[in-house]
């Protein structure tokens, strides 16, 4: 590939350079287009409009830049040491969530796919497959073997309202705690005093990313044909920013990343580890 570009949706100055960067634009031409198509822009018409070829938009790797929350009470020692993990691997070394199941006489045997907890054996070799009717063995199941991967925010208005509530606890000690029916699994870690918040700003090669689209559409496509429908996701993903922050009020849609399961995040490639406080005041958000 000719270049890298390190490519950041998470602002809006951040995606204004990275699209210009990525396709060759200068920010006003990018600027005029979407002042000429106020919501109702189109990724192939721009791609179009600019003459930009399959090749220019393949010829970059393109390393993302994203936002994960996360808790702990070491103070991001562990982080430090491993980088950004799984949750597979979060649970198998030492880190506070395994010492924290430790304490809680939690036994996580993911080789077998048990969890001993108070003479209880729990099997969690369950078919996941599926939203509907899934209990609680079936959702830690999930999670364990399916949702393991390391999640974080291209874009949001504000990564600490996430639904999941990360900002508190790992989003997985809720269906522990549900499975185990002992609710003391998630709210001793929500109620830790020493625990704390913390975003943290990172990058990782398109590569190990998860495709963004479902595998039913791309299961019969060759490889770079799924890079490039890929690319033009981030292109279109890229307008929507920009057309939002310039007609919207600077509204920033909630766009997810998901890494490729097996990948971590050495810390060599963590850009910025933020308190709260630090991400509300970089990304200029209001306290609610």
């Amino acid at each position: 590939m000719s270049k890298t570009i390190h490519y950041d949706l998470t602002t809006f100055e951040g995606t204004i350079h990275s699209l210009g960067k990525y396709l060759n634009l200068t920010e006003r031409e990018i600027s005029k287009y979407i002042a000429n198509n106020k919501d109702d822009f189109d990724s192939d018409e721009f791609i179009e409009l600019f003459q930009i070829t399959d090749e220019q938009m393949l010829s970059s790797e393109l390393i993302m830049s994203s936002l994960h929350v996360t808790t702990n009470n070491d103070e991001c020692s562990s982080i430090k040491k491993y980088g950004l993990i799984n949750l597979q691997q979060a649970i198998l070394l030492d880190t506070p969530l395994n010492k924290y199941l430790q304490n809680h006489g939690v036994e996580i045997d993911l080789a077998k796919k048990q969890i001993h907890y108070k003479g209880e054996i729990y099997d969690i070799a369950k078919d996941y497959q599926g939203l509907a009717g899934r209990d609680s063995a079936k959702w830690v199941s999930f999670k364990l073997f399916e949702d393991y991967q390391i999640n974080s925010f291209f874009s949001s208005e504000n990564v600490l309202k996430y639904g999941g509530n990360v900002n508190e606890n790992p989003e997985f000690l809720y269906n522990l705690a549900q499975l185990l029916k002992d609710g003391k699994i998630k709210y001793d870690w929500m109620n830790n005093n020493k625990k704390k918040c913390y975003i943290i700003k990172f990058e990782a090669p398109l590569s190990n990313i998860n495709n963004f689209y479902h595998r039913i559409y791309t299961e019969n496509l060759e490889e770079n044909e799924i890079d490039l429908m890929n690319r033009k996701w981030i292109i279109e993903k890229s307008l929507s920013i920009l057309n939002d922050g310039i007609f919207h009020g600077g509204y920033t849609k909630e766009i997810h990343c998901e890494l490729k399961p097996s990948v971590s995040i050495p810390f060599s490639s963590i850009i910025k580890i933020y308190t709260p406080n630090e991400y509300l005041m970089e990304y200029k958000i209001i306290k609610e």
